[in-house]
């Protein structure tokens, strides 16, 4: 029987789609099945060895780090060895995919997510505790949605919407992962927040520990790994990252406890103009409100609300501006 080089190409960049979900997640279920398609026949088994062979020789390259060594904790800089030596983000295997999608020829654009894992999220207003099984504990605020998915060499966590505080358990062997949209913030035992804002920005704000924030990079949809944005985050610090920017500040422990008092179920505002103000109360309401009078966005405003009754304090900031000023959306 003859093969045509058609459906010989197809297997090559099926061959090396398994490769690359094999190289970025390992786990039981992902090599279940890798397994199940190489045994549909022998072809599929070639053809998957020879994309490993091809993947094997680019080993000759060397990885370059674009960053200072001395900023970064190397705990959290330590990166799992994948099955063919290389570790994950590294710029060889960046490399190594572009040469070989180059050799093959044909690829199917492809992306994967982590196995299916537990979910948890809250409505508009809501707030949620929650206790994770390594001894770690994560808060959602209001609007908010995680995937968690643990396994035995990594603790990841998708934040999918909205922001949340972990306090995690130390566990140097297993990094505590997550994931916001191309940022990942890692860290092995420390507490921290992470919030995705309307314009696409991820916020990572540390309380305590150590924090290392990357950007994750991806060809052609498939992911390559994440190289570091910075230093390490220490406490009092935060770094809000986009697709292209990267903004460090040091809001300090004062700022950054305020910051995260919305866990006891409180907002706070001191002396912050009336625009910041709006746009976190509308966080935690279905009818936000809306600055008639531009005039006004700047004023400072003070006070705040419980998390749980938003309106009250919508209602309060009408009456002192003026609904010909300050209103809401109708339902």
């Amino acid at each position: 029987m003859r093969i045509s080089r058609d459906r010989t190409g197809e297997l090559d960049a099926q061959a090396m789609q398994w490769l690359v979900r094999m190289d970025s997640l390992r786990t039981a279920r992902a090599e279940a099945d890798c397994e199940q398609w190489m045994s549909r026949s022998v072809r599929h088994r070639v053809a998957f060895k020879k994309a490993a062979v091809a993947w094997k020789r680019m080993e000759m390259l060397r990885r370059l780090r674009p960053y200072d060594r001395a900023e970064v904790d190397p705990d959290l800089l330590k990166k799992k060895r994948n099955w063919l030596g290389w570790t994950r983000g590294s710029r060889t295997m960046k490399f190594a995919v572009g040469a070989l999608i180059a050799c093959i020829g044909v690829l199917t654009a492809a992306s994967w997510q982590p196995d299916d894992g537990l979910s948890y999220s809250t409505e508009v207003g809501q707030q949620k505790h929650l206790a994770l099984l390594d001894g770690s504990t994560v808060d959602l605020n209001t609007n908010t949605e995680i995937r968690v998915a643990f396994s035995g060499e990594r603790r990841e966590v998708v934040l999918v919407r909205g922001e949340a505080l972990f306090s995690v358990a130390h566990d140097a062997s297993r990094p505590f992962e997550v994931n916001a949209r191309k940022i990942t913030s890692r860290a092995v035992g420390t507490k921290f927040s992470v919030r995705i804002k309307d314009e696409g920005r991820v916020e990572t704000l540390v309380a305590e520990g150590r924090v290392l924030v990357l950007r994750r990079e991806e060809l052609l949809g498939i992911p390559l790994g994440a190289e570091p944005v910075g230093r390490t985050l220490s406490p009092g610090e935060q770094i809000a990252v986009d697709d292209d920017t990267t903004v460090f500040s040091k809001p300090g422990m004062k700022e950054a406890a305020k910051r995260l008092r919305w866990t006891s179920g409180k907002v706070a505002f001191e002396g912050e103009g009336l625009r910041y103000v709006v746009d976190e109360l509308n966080r935690y309401t279905t009818r936000p409100l809306v600055i008639r009078d531009p005039d006004i966005a700047g004023t400072a405003v003070g006070g705040g609300f419980d998390t749980s009754n938003a309106d009250a304090y919508a209602r309060e900031l009408i009456r002192f501006f003026g609904e010909n000023k300050l209103a809401r959306t109708a339902d």
